[in-house]
C-alpha cells in the first residue's frame, strides 16, 4: 500500500513512522522542503515531493490513490482546493485535521460528486501518538474505510 501524507509536522512525522513499520509506503509533502529532504534522510518517510502534483504523480502510479491531510482544520479547505483538480475517480482523501462535523459533511458531499471518497477521521495522539498510538474517529463510506484499514491498523494503539 502507497499513500501520499500532506503535513509532516511532529504528528504527521510519528503517523507516517508507524505507517512504515507496518509495511505502508508513505511519500510525504510540506511546504518546507528541506525539513522534508531531512526526515526522508532519516528514514521516517519512504520519499518526499516539492510539490503537490509530484505526490500525486508518485502516489497514483498504479492507479487510484490514498491521500492524508494531517494539517491544522484551517487550512484543510485551501489545501483540498490545491489537491482536487490533481486527483480522479477512485481516489480517496483522509482528513485528520480535526475539522467540524459541518465542514466534514460539505466536503464529503462534494467530493463524491467527483467519483473521490472522502473520510473524516479525527485524529489525537499529538507527539505521543508515535509510541502510544493515535485515537481515531473515523467516518466515511463502508468501502473507503476498508481500503485504508491498514492505515487505521497501524495509527491506532491497539489492545
Amino acid at each position: 500500500m502507497k499513500v501520499g501524507l500532506i503535513g509532516l509536522g511532529r504528528m504527521g512525522e510519528g503517523m507516517s513512522r508507524r505507517m512504515l513499520k507496518a509495511g505502508i509506503e508513505v511519500h510525504g509533502y510540506r511546504n518546507n522542503y528541506k525539513k522534508a529532504e531531512e526526515q526522508f534522510e532519516k528514514g521516517y518517510i519512504s520519499g518526499c515531493a516539492t510539490s503537490l502534483e509530484t505526490l500525486v504523480q508518485v502516489v497514483k502510479e498504479k492507479g487510484p490513490g490514498i491521500f492524508q491531510l494531517v494539517i491544522p482544520a484551517e487550512t484543510v479547505e485551501s489545501t483540498l482546493n490545491e489537491l482536487l483538480p490533481l486527483l480522479s475517480d477512485g481516489d480517496i482523501v483522509i482528513d485528520h485535521g480535526n475539522s467540524n462535523f459541518k465542514d466534514s459533511r460539505r466536503r464529503a458531499e462534494r467530493l463524491e460528486k467527483l467519483g473521490i471518497q472522502y473520510i473524516d477521521c479525527g485524529t489525537s495522539g499529538g507527539v505521543f501518538g508515535l509510541e502510544r498510538g493515535y485515537c481515531l474517529m473515523v467516518g466515511g463510506s463502508n468501502t473507503a474505510v476498508s481500503v485504508c484499514s491498514p492505515i487505521f491498523r497501524a495509527l491506532a494503539p491497539g489492545i
